[in-house]
C-alpha cells in the first residue's frame, strides 16, 4: 500500500481580471507554448471575455481553463443565431483524468442554457474529444492547390461582373471595408460565425510576424460591385521559392469570400495572375467551391487535407432548429437522446411548409427517427445526410421512409463552411 497522499480537491471559479496570465498558463502549455511574451499576453487580454471563463485550481495554482466568446452562427436560410463560442480549453498534463473537462463542459452548457444562446460552437484541436459532450462535426473544408500555368478557365465560365472592379488595398483600408462586407457575404454560407471588431483586429489586421509562418506580410485584394460596395475579397501571403534562380512561389490564401460565384471566379483570376508564382494555395475552401468545374483542365486542381472545422452543440433544440430554413415541406418526429445533458434531449416534431418555414416543438407522438445529440448537431447545417449516418449505425429509422424525409428537410443548398478560427 502506498503512503503517497491522494490528490487535493480542486476549486472551480471564474478568474479575476489580474489573473489572466496565470489562468492562461496551463492552456498555453497545453498547446506547447511555454513562454508567452508580453505581446502574446496582451493579444489574449483584448479578446478575453473574463466573465465567461472558468478555470480549475489546485490550491492556488491554475491547472486548467476554458472560455467562451459571445458570437452567432449562420443557419441554412441566412438567419444568424446567438451562439456561445467555446475556446481556450486546456488541462495541465499533471491533472489529467480528474474529471476537469467534464466539469467544464457541464458548467458551460448549464450557463449557456440559462442565457440567450440556444447553441454552442467550437473548433476542436482534437476531433475525438467533444462528441461525448453532444458536439457534432457540422462543417468541413479542404485545401485547394492550382498550378497557375494550367489554370485556364472554360470559355463558358462566367465573365467578370459588369461594372465590377478589383483592387489591392492596404490593411488600413481593409479594416474599413472587410468587416461590413463579411456581414453581407456570410449570410449565404451556413456555418459562418460572427467576427467581432476585436477578432478582425487581432486575427487579421494586426498581422503579427509570428503568425506569418515564414511567408510575406498579409496582402488584400477586394472586389467592388457597380455600386462601389465591396462584395468579395481575398487575404493572402506570398511564399517565395527560387530553386536554381527560377521563380516557384505560392500565393497562400487565408480568406476567400464572395457574394456570388461570378465575383468568386474573378477573385480566382487575380490570384492566379501574380508574377513569379507557380500556384495558388487556398488553405481552407468550402467543399462546394465551384472553381474545379470552371477549369478547362480540372485535373490540375488538387484537393487535399479535408478537415473538420466547426463543431456544433444544440442546447435548445426547438430554438435552434426553428430558426433555420428547411429544404422541403414535410413533418418528422425525432427522438434526441442526450446522454450528457438530458434536459436538452427529448422528442420533437418538425413541421415545415413549401416556403422552408417551419415550427419545432416538443411532442408525445411516436418517434420516427432516433438519434443522439451529436448526430443532430452533425446534420443541423446540412453538411451530411441523416441517411449517411444511418448507414454506419449512428441514426435509427423508426418509421420506414423517415430517413428520406430527414434528408430532404435538413438539406442545404450551400455546403456549410466556417472560415473563422477562434
Amino acid at each position: 500500500m502506498s503512503d503517497r497522499p491522494g490528490p487535493r480537491p480542486l476549486t472551480f471559479r471564474t478568474p479575476a481580471e489580474e489573473e489572466l496570465e496565470a489562468f492562461m498558463l496551463p492552456v498555453w502549455r497545453n498547446f506547447g507554448e511555454f513562454g508567452p511574451d508580453a505581446a502574446r499576453v496582451e493579444h489574449e487580454r483584448v479578446q478575453w471575455e473574463r466573465a465567461r471563463a472558468i478555470g480549475a485550481l489546485d490550491g492556488d495554482e491554475w491547472v486548467a481553463g476554458a472560455g467562451i466568446f459571445t458570437m452567432d452562427l449562420t443557419l441554412p436560410g441566412g438567419a444568424a443565431l446567438p451562439a456561445a463560442g467555446v475556446t481556450m480549453v486546456g488541462v495541465a498534463p499533471t491533472h489529467r483524468r480528474r474529471g476537469i473537462l467534464n466539469e467544464f463542459m457541464r458548467r458551460q452548457l448549464d450557463a449557456v442554457a440559462a442565457g440567450p444562446e440556444p447553441v454552442a460552437v467550437l473548433t476542436a484541436s482534437e476531433a475525438g474529444i467533444y462528441g461525448r459532450y453532444g458536439y457534432g462535426l457540422a462543417t468541413r473544408g479542404l485545401r485547394l492547390r492550382l498550378a497557375s500555368a494550367h489554370a485556364a478557365l472554360r470559355p463558358d465560365a462566367p465573365a467578370p461582373p459588369a461594372g465590377g472592379r478589383l483592387r489591392q488595398v492596404t490593411l488600413g483600408e481593409a479594416s474599413a471595408l472587410l468587416p461590413e462586407a463579411y456581414e453581407r457575404v456570410r449570410r449565404r454560407r451556413p456555418g459562418s460565425v460572427a467576427r467581432t471588431d476585436v477578432w478582425w483586429r487581432t486575427h487579421v489586421f494586426a498581422d503579427r510576424p509570428q503568425d506569418r509562418d515564414g511567408r510575406s506580410a498579409l496582402a488584400v485584394v477586394v472586389h467592388a460591385g457597380a455600386d462601389g460596395a465591396v462584395d468579395g475579397w481575398a487575404t493572402y501571403r506570398v511564399a517565395h521559392r527560387w530553386d536554381d534562380r527560377l521563380p516557384d512561389g505560392s500565393v497562400v490564401v487565408e480568406d476567400l469570400m464572395a457574394v456570388d460565384d461570378a465575383v468568386h471566379l474573378d477573385l480566382w483570376r487575380v490570384l492566379l495572375a501574380h508574377d513569379l508564382m507557380s500556384e495558388v494555395d487556398v488553405l481552407h475552401a468550402p467543399l462546394d467551391d465551384p472553381i474545379r468545374w470552371a477549369l478547362a483542365d480540372p485535373r490540375r486542381l488538387r484537393g487535399s487535407e479535408v478537415t473538420d472545422w466547426l463543431w456544433v452543440r444544440l442546447v435548445d433544440v426547438p430554438a435552434t432548429l426553428g430558426a433555420r430554413r428547411w429544404g422541403a415541406a414535410g413533418r418528422l418526429v425525432i427522438d434526441v437522446v442526450d446522454a450528457f445533458r438530458p434536459a436538452s434531449g427529448g422528442r420533437f416534431a418538425i413541421d415545415a411548409d413549401a416556403t422552408g418555414a417551419g415550427t419545432v416543438a416538443r411532442t408525445d407522438a411516436p418517434a420516427e427517427l432516433t438519434l443522439a445529440a451529436e448526430e443532430l448537431a452533425t446534420i443541423v447545417l446540412g453538411g451530411v445526410e441523416a441517411s449517411t449516418l444511418a448507414r454506419v449505425g449512428r441514426i435509427r429509422e423508426d418509421r420506414p421512409g423517415a430517413l428520406a424525409v430527414a434528408d430532404a428537410l435538413f438539406r442545404s443548398e450551400v455546403a456549410p463552411h466556417c472560415a473563422t478560427m477562434f
